[in-house]
């Protein structure tokens, strides 16, 4: 009740406070909103999300446990995942506002919806909103199946060791190396072996042939340079600080690892970037160094060099540019993610892709962006070939061979490889060529193989269709080189595949 009186400032003042005294009495004892519980949002949610002017597609499906839990389903379009469990996590509410292990959204009762970011778990160098509603049920759009014809190989050759490493071409020869540290030399023409040569690591690089010398990087730490024609050594320099040490996938906290830096050979000189994080400088005829750049950590792809500069990019999320006669900084950009493949030219234009699911055209002169394409919940593990003004590149997850405009980045055509292309595609007049790898643990959704491409549209024109083993990764994970009128391709069951292009 309010006090009244005649005069005073006092009582005026009591009564106000009285006032809002019971003002506040009647919040407190309003009724409040309904307790936001698991069962509210039971069921299939669905959204597109908009980001650097790509868009997404990101379904989600929740369902409440006894013990309290949710497990969550997940389907992605983009990246073929379809209704995969995260596992059941705690339902956490405060509010309107919940928290589901990685996920936390605000959940509109009166619109029907969920509001939040996607978690920094699928994409780590964005906050990228979703707005996600109810759905009646969620279903991974067809995936239409490969529709070219399958090519058979001209000849194989059996390495007997896993070939991760790319292949490369040069005077009627073809050379890949193994995972046993074998290096072969073939006649490209009909798969015959001619020599080989061992070292004393794994081979995760391709061979670079300059003449009739052969240069060669392995696990070992060493850079070998080898008689192209005969395979005997000329001579030997360590490059690493030690053996290199890969990370298996099944183990924790993998990198994901599996190339190394292939030798870049320009002026007399030999680059490579190396596993401790350096790129390393070495005369080319005799092997003694000339200096070294040490960035914050690992260099896993070549180094390129043109116009008296070396790019590359490293591990700890950037590319760098460097005086190629000195080794001094020029300028380095922050790319946001590790950078694991070698930055390609296209004329002033570096063209480069990063795990920040970002590739960038940037000013070869100053390090400055010019441009970005985004890749949704996808790495770019592929170094970029450009031809005629255009950059050709695969990706990780988004299992896509792209064309790009490389001094715009506008997209000209994508295709489907049908798994994980990380190598290099490899570019002729009329056609583009890229591996793949798959694993039967996707259910068919990521399959090992490889495919041509014509190289003004982007059609299939043919596979190569390669058999799933009982578990774990197949297909082509290197580059494929061209030459003698094949294209060959290095396959994680061992053998090298020559097809007819």
């Amino acid at each position: 009740m309010l006090v009244r009186g005649r005069r005073g400032a006092g009582i005026k003042a009591m009564n106000a406070a009285v006032a809002v005294c019971v003002a506040c009495l009647a919040l407190a004892v309003a009724p409040a909103g309904p307790v936001l519980t698991s069962a509210d949002i039971a069921g299939a949610w669905a959204g597109e999300a908009t980001h650097d002017g790509e868009s997404t597609e990101m379904a989600l499906v929740f369902e409440p446990l006894p013990n309290g839990t949710v497990v969550i389903r997940v389907t992605i379009p983009a990246i073929a995942l379809a209704d995969v469990a995260l596992g059941g996590v705690p339902f956490k509410a405060e509010g309107n506002v919940l928290t589901l292990g990685v996920f936390t959204f605000t959940y509109d009762r009166a619109e029907g919806t969920l509001r939040g970011l996607i978690p920094s778990a699928f994409v780590p160098a964005d906050r990228i909103p979703l707005t996600l509603r109810r759905v009646e049920r969620v279903a991974l759009p067809r995936r239409p199946e490969p529709g070219a014809p399958v090519a058979a190989p001209a000849w194989t050759f059996d390495a007997g060791a896993p070939l991760w490493g790319s292949a490369a071409f040069a005077d009627g020869r073809v050379f890949v190396g193994g995972d046993d540290g074998r290096l072969h030399a073939l006649d490209a023409r009909t798969g015959k072996a001619l020599w080989s040569f061992q070292a004393r690591g794994a081979i995760r690089t391709r061979p670079t042939v300059t003449g009739d010398d052969l240069y060669l990087h392995a696990d070992d730490g060493l850079v070998y340079r080898l008689g192209a024609a005969d395979g005997r050594e000329r001579w030997r320099a360590r490059a690493e600080e030690g053996a290199v040490t890969r990370i298996p996938a099944a183990q924790p906290k993998p990198r994901f690892e599996r190339f190394g830096s292939d030798v870049t050979v320009a002026e007399g000189r030999v680059y490579v970037g190396t596993h401790d994080g350096r790129v390393v400088a070495l005369d080319a005829g005799r092997g003694e160094k000339r200096w070294e750049f040490r960035s914050g950590d690992s260099v896993l792809a070549a180094p390129a060099v043109e116009g008296g500069r070396v790019y590359f990019g490293s591990f700890d999320g950037h590319v760098y540019a460097l005086d190629a006669g000195k080794g001094t900084l020029v300028w380095k950009h922050d790319a946001r993610g590790p950078v694991v493949s070698t930055p390609a030219l296209a004329e002033d234009t570096l063209v480069v892709g990063s795990r920040s699911y970002d590739l960038l055209g940037l000013d070869a002169a100053t390090g400055a962006r010019r441009w970005k394409r985004y890749f949704w919940f996808s790495w770019i593990e592929s170094s970029a070939t450009v031809r005629d003004g255009v950059a050709y590149v695969g990706s990780s997850d988004t299992s896509r061979l792209q064309a790009f405009d490389a001094h715009t980045g506008e997209r000209r055509w994508a295709a489907e490889a049908y798994g994980w292309p990380w190598g290099q595609p490899a570019v002729s007049a009329d056609r583009v060529y890229v591996g793949a790898v798959g694993d039967p643990a996707t259910g068919g959704a990521q399959r090992g193989g490889a495919i041509a491409v014509d190289r003004k549209s982007g059609r299939t024109v043919w596979r190569l269709a390669l058999t799933p083993p009982a578990s774990g990764q197949y297909g082509v994970g290197g580059s494929p080189a061209l030459g003698a009128g094949l294209v060959f391709f290095p396959a994680l069951d061992g053998r090298l595949y020559a097809l007819s292009p």
